[in-house]
């Protein structure tokens, strides 16, 4: 395998397991299986501590580390990213053909409420109209208020729903979409997950360490890829769409460690239904 060195914070978030709690005793030693001394994660522990992600509890190994509210919901929203991307892939979750436009005018001496406001719908994949406008096809409101507070959003908020958007070079849904959220950089986004997998596919049979080490590539380079997708409908996008293809590869190769390892704990949100279980 050639040489990948995971990032001390992938290592932390992967460790936790259902119940938002992660020993301390198995965070360092996933960071050692993935070549990482004590250091590097004891600092990717506290700066995940200052930004109120988590929360350690004692100290050393004997030590654990829980997530807080604010990383509950963090994660809850990674996994709710990946249930939409299969759902969409699978043709369960087709667009209804309305535009969702957000809308905020906040002063200045609430800029915190108005930086909050613009960063979630960036990271919740909202595109810029203009200063203080953004628009997506997705309903982002839930989203919104959990990510900044149902009062920022009462109060500065205004939202709209429209069937058409008329502007330059919007010449229907595919076009705007293609304006506002240009197919080459979400495709990009995915090209690090291509290449983890392929090096994946060239590997047959693995000890625990190597296991660990590919669970935690595979999961980090789909982690940059869904932090760059907007994930619009499929309706919206080129047919083939690369990044479906390139999925589907990902959850077959993370079946194949689960079905090797199972006691595995690293990055549950991953954990992706089949098909059977997307159908009911």
């Amino acid at each position: 395998m050639s040489e990948y060195r995971a990032a001390p914070r992938t290592v932390v978030e992967a460790c936790f397991d259902p119940q938002g709690t992660a020993s301390l005793d198995y965070v360092y030693d996933v960071a050692a299986a993935a070549g990482l001394s004590d250091q590097p994660v004891r600092l990717a522990i506290r700066r995940l501590a200052a930004a109120g992600v988590l929360r350690q509890e004692g100290r050393g190994r004997k030590g654990r580390l829980v997530l807080t509210d604010a990383g509950r919901l963090r994660a809850d929203q990674d996994v709710r990213h990946v249930e939409l991307a299969y759902a969409q892939d699978a043709g369960l979750a087709a667009w209804d053909g309305l535009w969702r436009l957000y809308t905020f005018s906040v002063p200045e001496q609430h800029r915190p409420e108005r930086d909050a406001l613009r960063t979630a719908l960036t990271r919740l994949g909202g595109a810029p109209l203009a200063p203080g406008a953004y628009v997506s096809p997705h309903d982002l409101l839930e989203e919104l208020a959990a990510e900044t507070s149902e009062a920022t959003v009462g109060s500065y908020l205004i939202t709209a729903e429209a069937t058409r958007l008329i502007g330059p070079g919007f010449t229907g849904p595919a076009a705007i979409a293609e304006r506002l959220w240009p197919a080459a950089g979400t495709v990009e986004a995915y090209q690090p997950l291509a290449a983890a997998l392929d090096e994946d596919s060239r590997h047959g049979e693995r000890g625990s360490v190597e296991l660990v080490v590919a669970a935690l590539r595979l999961a980090e380079a789909f982690d940059h890829a869904l932090e760059r997708d907007p994930l619009l409908p499929l309706e919206l996008r080129p047919a083939p769409w690369p990044p479906t293809r390139i999925r589907r590869d990902f959850q077959e190769a993370w079946t194949a460690i689960r079905d090797r390892a199972p006691d595995l704990s690293l990055f549950r949100a991953f954990d992706t239904p089949g098909p059977t279980e997307l159908n009911g």
